[in-house]
């Protein structure tokens, strides 16, 4: 069985046309046809039938067996080659979500650089979310995250590093200003700027408005934080974030007082299948220990 077999197989269960599928790889209709053959010949089933009176193709059970199985074959392939070239590149890529990267990066760096190792690291600034897909595609080798919830995944390492509070920030001209702390369902009327998509605030975020029955009004979205608070020093909006956010003096923070409130989890995480040559071992090692 080869790689590419399975790519074929993959668009034909898609797209349910030889032609179509000859098109998209730039290859002969015969190609697909003995691709489908040999894989038949391997699992000894067939795959795909043709519907007698209309050409129609189907896809038998076994067929979508082998389909679950040949996605996650050609996703472990490319997270491979990734990783591959990013062993011969002599670099360890690493994903630093921008609020977490403000708080830790700098030690990081210091100790890096103290064991002539910064060199050797290609950095990657996304939210949370993008980061975590990034590292399951194999792009990156190696994450600080952050979650609401302890990462539950069988194909990735987990090292907790902190768990840390949600809190409200607003103006000091804000209404809300004199008091320390706010119950969520307080703000039910209040206008929201808060992070673009892939940051786990939203997520936080999501759930307490859905736990409160709220549908909150949110004026603006942006991924700099600097613009965020400036908005808010200006009372435009009030803001939701971490404990890791830089504010201004013009700025507020209140805690939130609702039971249950989730957590900003950061943690270390890197995919168990991947493999740390002695340079990128190093490197792991040093920010495990910068981290303490």
């Amino acid at each position: 069985m080869n790689t590419r077999d399975l790519e074929y197989f993959i668009s034909l269960t898609e797209l349910k046309v030889f032609s179509k599928v000859a098109e998209e790889f730039n290859v002969s209709q015969p190609t697909i046809t003995f691709a489908l053959k040999r894989l038949e010949q391997e699992m000894d089933s067939n795959l795909i039938i043709r519907h007698r009176t209309h050409g129609d193709l189907i896809v038998t059970d076994s067929g979508k067996q082998l389909l679950k199985h040949a996605r996650a074959i050609i996703r472990h392939f490319e997270v491979a080659k990734q990783n591959i070239a990013n062993l011969k590149s002599n670099k360890i890529a690493i994903g630093l979500p921008p609020i977490i990267e403000t708080k830790y990066f700098p030690k990081i760096a210091q100790n890096l650089k103290a064991e002539n190792l910064l060199n050797n690291i290609t950095t990657f600034e996304y939210g949370s979310e993008t980061t975590l897909d990034s590292l399951k595609n194999g792009e990156l080798d190696l994450a600080l995250l952050g979650s609401i919830n302890p990462l539950e995944d069988a194909r990735i390492e987990t090292e907790e590093i902190d768990q840390i509070p949600f809190y409200v920030y607003v103006s000091k001209n804000h209404h809300l200003a004199n008091q320390e702390s706010v119950n969520f369902s307080d703000l039910r009327h209040e206008d929201f700027i808060l992070f673009k998509q892939g940051f786990v605030q939203n997520e936080s975020f999501r759930q307490l408005t859905k736990k409160n029955g709220m549908h909150p009004n949110i004026i603006l979205r942006s991924n700099e934080t600097n613009n965020i608070m400036n908005l808010i020093s200006n009372n435009v909006g009030i803001g939701f974030f971490n404990s890791f956010v830089s504010y201004p003096k013009n700025v507020v923070r209140l805690k939130v007082d609702d039971e249950n409130m989730p957590k900003f989890v950061t943690s270390l995480v890197y995919l168990k299948s991947h493999y740390f040559n002695e340079l990128q071992q190093k490197v792991l090692n040093n920010i495990r220990h910068s981290l303490k």
